[in-house]
């Protein structure tokens, strides 16, 4: 099985509830330490994934690429419209 985060490799484990004696399989990433269990794939499954705004913030200098800005980068007051 290989691991969602890291693509690495993951391992059968016994994982132990801190409340009480009770182990549940899990699976442990040997790379970045992902740990996945019955209980972590079922909340992940009952959320929706979230879905990135394109938007762009306005005033930011991503916000209208190219305009106000010269070629270095430097901003270009007074500039001429074509």
């Amino acid at each position: 099985m290989n691991c969602l985060r890291c693509q690495g490799l993951m391992i059968a484990v016994e994982l132990r509830d801190t409340s009480s004696w009770d182990t549940v399989g899990g699976w442990r990433c040997l790379l970045c330490g992902e740990t996945m269990d019955p209980g972590i794939q079922a909340n992940r499954a009952s959320h929706q994934v979230p879905i990135r705004s394109r938007a762009r913030v306005p005033g930011s200098p991503l916000a209208h690429p190219g305009k106000g800005r010269s070629k270095s980068g430097a901003r270009v007051l007074g500039r001429a419209t074509e």
